[in-house]
């Protein structure tokens, strides 16, 4: 471990146990946040530059957090600074080929990498280690997944990194099996070894009611949506029509099989779109409020190519009533209780002293929370990823969050772009807009505070809607994760140590 650089951090037994481990093959260690995985792989990554003349590769899903890995393996390990280099697509493949001979440690994110290898300018058995950082990415056709299996034959030792790989096993042994893992290390806040170490984190969640002007709306919607179920199970594509049963979910696994019946059921795929558009604005109604529900209905008539659904939507005549009660509600101030409270919980922490991170599913929300906030005086700015609208540039991002880190700004109010791949800096509190049913959001997005010092995550939810639902199911997942998790950890364990039995 001489190559470890003196006071760059605390060394932790648990993090040394998980390095050790680590050591005698391919692993998967899953950590939650500010635990040191990063420390942990530069422990590994210490014993095989000193071991070995091979270099190290540090894959991560994006160019941010590759140089972010960058710049904390040049603060950990004494090796030269040049040696430690990014590689990403914005870099020609020539000059990419240039850094990969004069560098000791690689940090690139994978597509580039995998190109490379393929094209025959990148050879993995150059490597001592490969560094998989959201190893959760590791499935289907993913560039993890292929880099995995080079890996392997390469002869590389591999280590994965994520704070939340999956609660479905099938998922978690794809990820083993692309990524040749032998052995599962988990660490949590409850381990003995960990617990004085790791920050609380107070987790909360504000239960608010769907007003009777909202109700009422959401009637109308309703009723529309149960017509469009009872017709496509008339024409025997569902089995119910029953709307506490039928989800977003079973309506796009209709898709597929309504195109198998073409031409029969060119009308049954339009009454399928026209449920899913009352389906959308149900949701947009019951968890983000008047305003982008508005947005939504005014924004089907002002679509320059209309469907046959979106046609017959607009003819019906509950839209004009729809969009006149919007409009009537929204033009009156009217609000959605959760952004009420919102503005109460932020405006309270910031007058604190506290730095606060919003999440949002819904761009329109984004925009409409930042507005509010800063009409309250608060500091405000709001992060988006770059999308076909437009949206932000990785470039736009950084400048961002490097003002935020230089508290130019209290508040960031963020879509998903902000859970992953982002150098997100800590914060004091982390409200979510609206519960994610996903474990692996939930927890990345619950990472974003409590890293240097305790803090505070609170879940604003809309009583007997879709929001209730996903709060319970992520909680639900985030558990079976756990229990999924040291399951395969134990037949891992005894598939190698059968193996040893049998080969001795």
């Amino acid at each position: 471990m001489s190559l470890l650089r003196k006071g760059a951090s605390e060394l932790r037994d648990y993090q040394l146990a998980a390095a050790s481990e680590a050591l005698k093959g391919g692993t998967l260690l899953v950590m939650p946040t500010a635990l040191g995985k990063t420390f942990v792989a530069a422990l590994v990554a210490a014993h095989l530059l000193a071991t070995s003349p091979k270099k190290i590769l540090f894959l991560t899903p994006t160019k941010p957090l590759a140089m972010q890995q960058a710049k904390r393996m040049r603060e950990l390990l004494v090796v030269p600074q040049e040696s430690v280099l990014v590689v990403t697509g914005e870099i020609s493949p020539a000059k990419r080929a240039a850094q990969y001979a004069s560098a000791r440690i690689v940090c690139g994110t994978p597509q580039s990498v995998e190109n490379d290898v393929l094209t025959r300018r990148l050879s993995l058995s150059e490597f001592s280690l490969i560094i998989f950082d959201e190893a959760h990415r590791a499935v289907g056709s993913y560039s993890y997944s292929f880099l995995g299996r080079q890996a392997r034959e390469s002869g590389a030792l591999v280590l994965a990194l994520t704070a939340s790989p999956s609660s479905k096993p099938e998922k978690i042994r794809e990820i083993c099996g692309n990524l040749g893992i032998e052995r599962i290390e988990i660490k949590t806040e409850s381990d003995e070894d960990v617990r004085g170490y790791a920050q609380k984190i107070k987790l909360d969640w504000e239960f608010v009611e769907l007003p009777p002007e909202l109700l009422g709306l959401r009637d109308i919607l309703r009723e529309q949506l149960s017509e469009c179920l009872q017709s496509l199970k008339k024409d025997g594509y569902l089995e119910s029509a029953d709307l506490r049963r039928i989800n977003k979910r079973i309506l796009l696994s209709l898709r597929p099989l309504l195109a198998k019946d073409i031409p029969k059921s060119y009308g049954s795929l339009s009454t399928l779109a026209k449920a899913m558009n009352f389906m959308h604005a149900i949701d947009l109604l019951e968890s983000q409020g008047i305003a982008a529900l508005y947005e939504f209905l005014t924004g089907l008539k002002q679509r320059e190519e209309k469907t046959k659904a979106v046609l017959a939507i607009l003819a019906d005549h509950r839209y004009a009533k729809l969009v006149a009660r919007t409009q009537t509600l929204k033009e009156g101030g009217f609000e959605h209780p959760k952004m009420r409270r919102m503005r109460e919980i932020v405006g309270s922490a910031v007058h604190a002293g506290k730095s606060v991170i919003v999440f949002a599913h819904f761009r329109d929300s984004v925009s409409e929370i930042e507005r509010q906030l800063n009409a309250e005086g608060l500091r405000v700015a709001q992060l988006v990823g770059r999308s076909g609208d437009g949206g932000m540039s990785q470039k736009e991002q950084h400048a961002l969050l490097e003002k935020f880190r230089a508290k130019g700004f209290d508040v960031l109010v963020a879509t998903s772009v902000a859970e992953e791949g982002l150098d997100i800096p800590s914060v004091d509190l982390v409200v979510f807009y609206e519960p994610v049913p996903s474990e692996i959001r939930l927890i990345q997005r619950r990472g974003r505070t409590g890293r240097a010092h305790a803090g505070s995550v609170i879940i604003l939810v809309t009583k007997g809607t879709k929001d209730e639902a996903f709060l319970w199911i992520s909680r639900a997942r985030e558990k079976k994760m756990r229990e999924t998790l040291q399951g395969l950890r134990g037949e891992l364990s005894r598939k190698k140590q059968k193996g040893l039995e049998e080969f001795s």
